[in-house]
């Protein structure tokens, strides 16, 4: 996964993120955003004043269980 991750986030600092990413804005969590890095895992980041903060790299419901807690503690 770490070499998926690597090719994910070049993809979206050049800006040409592949459809079958599914980059997505998470559900009530403003700022907080996903990109699929296999059938099922997921990295997880926030976007705060145009910085990227990353949350979380995991199993689907691992990595979104972790972005519901952080952003909870008000940390997104």
């Amino acid at each position: 996964m770490q070499e998926e991750l690597g090719v994910a986030v070049e993809e979206l600092l050049a800006g040409e993120l592949s459809p079958g990413r599914r980059f997505e804005q998470l559900t009530n969590m403003k700022g907080v955003y996903s990109v699929r890095l296999s059938s099922s895992y997921r990295f997880v980041f926030g976007v705060t004043e145009g910085f990227a903060d990353p949350i979380a790299v995991g199993p689907h419901d691992q990595a979104y269980a972790d972005a519901l807690r952080r952003h909870r503690a008000g940390r997104n």
